[in-house]
């Protein structure tokens, strides 16, 4: 199980504050994620701004339509070798490429549309980044973690907003 904690505020210093403290309680700058209305302000401070794979919903998607995919190719490859079209014995082996292909257009099919789609887990927040204000995730494996960031980062920060994700699953 993961935790993500959000704190929302309004100024990049507040942000800057933020990683200091988390640094100097040795809490790893890597596990945080700021999220801005643009991002290239917090790249050109040398703060780690989410990436597409944290805005968007590319990789639940895309995993979700590789796995329909994957079925769906398992059961076209399953009637093509019982109704061997071709004359010829397609056997275990067009059935591994019936899979493959269809769940590799699946993944395909699945990334496109995930990656046209804010991730869910933000949409909470877009407003206040509309606004200006800034988002900031920071990503825990365990309570004792998630209890010190809290700590750390209450002390702080003025935020606007925090919430916690106490069954945080990028994959979900």
């Amino acid at each position: 199980m993961m935790y993500r904690v959000y704190y929302v505020v309004r100024t990049i210093d507040q942000v800057q504050i933020a990683l200091d403290r988390l640094q100097e309680a040795n809490i790893g700058t890597n596990r945080v994620h700021v999220m801005a209305n643009n991002n290239a302000e917090l790249t050109s401070r040398g703060i780690q701004a989410t990436t597409p794979w944290e805005d968007t919903n590319i990789m639940n998607t895309g995993f979700f339509w590789a796995f329909v995919g994957a079925i769906i190719g398992l059961l076209v490859g399953w009637a093509l070798t019982g109704i061997d079209p071709w004359g010829i014995d397609i056997g275990f082996g067009g059935v591994v490429l019936s899979v493959l292909f269809f769940g590799a257009h699946g993944a395909w099919a699945g990334g496109i549309r995930g990656i046209s789609h804010t991730n869910y887990h933000l949409k909470p927040y877009l407003q206040d980044l509309k606004r200006g204000c800034y988002l900031i995730m920071v990503d825990m494996d365990f309570k004792e973690e998630h209890d010190r960031v809290h700590h750390v980062l209450d002390h702080a920060l003025k935020a606007d907003r925090q919430d916690d994700d106490t069954r945080y699953n990028p994959m979900l």
